[in-house]
């Protein structure tokens, strides 16, 4: 990784009207670069034995160039605008889509400092109101580094003689040898900058000398032609899925950030700080759907080949669930195969399955609290998601008698429903989509202080620690916070206790 930055600043005051200006312009270059082989052994002769050969050579590069610019103006230390511009390039577009030009403009108004907030001022200590508006880019699509090239893959099994029923990309070329055939792949040459435009408004107050401190926002985003991994008609490309952009996609949200100190006293000092935001977000076009009950499916899932439990449809979160509405008998438990006809047609197919819920919370909040008593000090971290839902993919996998490879059922999960034969249509029922809201304690610490020993010589701090103590939630499945929804691969979280000690001399 290689990476190249220059920019220069001017600063200048006016003092004649008592304003400043703060100038900044820019370059930057970046490349990355992944190469290396892997080894096959070939055997090449009695005598000689096997001997390892390097195979599958790969070079994948990519380079990023910018330029920037932005200009921060003040006047009257109350009137504030910053505007920058940026123009990036990528080297994973084709040419014509190949650069990207960013804008944005923020605006500001510190109203506390304004001559008629004098009679406010020994209550009100800080208020400030803000607008913005700008555009980013986006061209990340992890490991696809030519998405819009047409590229070949040389079939080649390693052997000197390779099974043509096994590799189908090695064929005979009627002489006792073979031929490896060049293969080519799904490309799309008019992939280009996901875009998203924020406009955002804010506003900063603080009382009481900023001892109750904090912010207001609200902010709209759209995001045109999003990038993401999704399948493709059959018959339009060379593959089934790829990168690609398929639409827009709009989030509205609020945010609200509070910091306080509600006790003050001589020997005990309590410091809050709470954050809670709420968001929704909600497809508004696909590129190749003008039907409304059009939809990209994604999401895969163990159970299956190339079986998907998410979809990005209008009108909709991304990555909704898309499954179909499981039956239940008196007692609560699915009823196996049986699922409601959501059309009407008298019989169960693809057009009976529904969106049902998002894998995104709703709210999420922090609740950060300190507390100081003497040299004793004591801190908690709390953090809650509500409203994520997610597809246990580890059940569904794992509690159908039919995927036993033997009569003992061990391998199956235990304090669970367990099916006779889910089938495809089982797996992706809704019975499987579940509650994930929790609220997870991240941190607790406790700690004393002595702050003069050795006639002052040495603060010494000795403290305890506990990282993830706890998390209350219904969800049954082993973490309900799963990135992407979809629970086949997590790694369980650890419960960390540590002590330590701080010395300052």
């Amino acid at each position: 990784n290689l990476l190249l930055d220059f920019y220069l600043n001017y600063k200048k005051d006016f003092d004649a009207i008592s304003s400043n200006l703060d100038a900044t312009a820019g370059y930057s270059w970046q490349s990355f670069r992944w190469q290396g082989n892997s080894f096959t052994q070939v055997n090449t002769g009695e005598h000689k034995g096997f001997q390892a050969y390097p195979t599958n050579y790969y070079r994948n590069d990519l380079k990023l160039v910018s330029f920037f610019g932005r200009i921060n103006y003040t006047f009257m230390d109350r009137y504030l605008a910053t505007v920058t511009l940026r123009q990036d390039g990528t080297s994973r577009f084709s040419k014509n889509h190949r650069w990207g030009t960013f804008p944005s403009v923020s605006l500001a108004w510190r109203i506390i400092d304004e001559a008629f907030m004098e009679p406010t001022r020994s209550v009100l200590s800080d208020l400030k109101i803000r607008a913005s508006w700008g555009i980013t880019g986006q061209q990340d699509i992890g490991d696809d580094f030519f998405p819009y090239m047409p590229i070949y893959t040389i079939g080649n099994n390693g052997n000197s003689a390779p099974n043509t029923t096994a590799y189908p990309n090695i064929i005979p070329d009627g002489k006792g040898g073979f031929i490896n055939v060049i293969k080519p792949n799904g490309y799309n040459s008019d992939i280009k900058w996901e875009e998203t435009t924020t406009w955002n408004f804010g506003i900063d107050f603080g009382f009481l000398n900023n001892r109750i401190a904090g912010n207001l926002e609200v902010y709209k985003r759209k995001t045109k032609d999003l990038l993401t991994w999704a399948t493709v008609p059959a018959g339009s490309n060379l593959t089934n899925a790829m990168n690609t952009n398929i639409g827009d996609l709009e989030n509205t949200g609020i945010e609200f950030n509070i910091n306080t100190r509600p006790v003050v006293t001589r020997d005990f000092t309590w410091t809050s700080d709470f954050n809670i935001s709420w968001n929704k977000n909600k497809i508004t076009k696909l590129t190749d759907g003008d039907d409304p009950g059009y939809f990209i499916a994604t999401g895969g899932i163990s159970a299956g080949t190339g079986t998907n439990i998410q979809a990005h449809m209008v009108g909709h979160p991304a990555y909704s669930f898309y499954v179909y509405q499981q039956v239940y008998d008196v007692n609560g438990d699915p009823i196996e195969g049986q699922f409601v006809d959501r059309n009407g047609d008298g019989q169960i197919t693809e057009a009976d399955k529904y969106i049902y819920h998002s894998r995104d919370p709703k709210v999420v909040f922090t609740w950060n609290n300190t507390f100081n008593y003497k040299n004793w000090d004591f801190g908690m971290v709390l953090r809650a998601n509500i409203g994520n839902w997610v597809y246990n993919d580890f059940e569904a996998a794992n509690t159908s008698i039919s995927s036993t490879s033997s009569a003992p059922l061990s391998n199956l999960m235990s304090n669970r429903f367990l099916f006779n034969d889910l089938g495809v249509r089982g797996v992706q029922s809704d019975y499987f989509v579940r509650n994930a809201s929790f609220l997870r304690c991240d941190n607790i610490t406790i700690g004393y202080t002595w702050p003069n020993l050795l006639n002052d010589a040495l603060r010494l701090r000795l403290y305890g620690a506990v990282q993830n103590p706890f998390v209350i939630t219904k969800y049954n499945g082993l973490d309900p916070e799963v990135f992407g929804g979809i629970d086949n691969a997590v790694y369980p979280r650890p419960v960390t206790v540590s002590f330590g000690i701080v010395a300052q001399f």
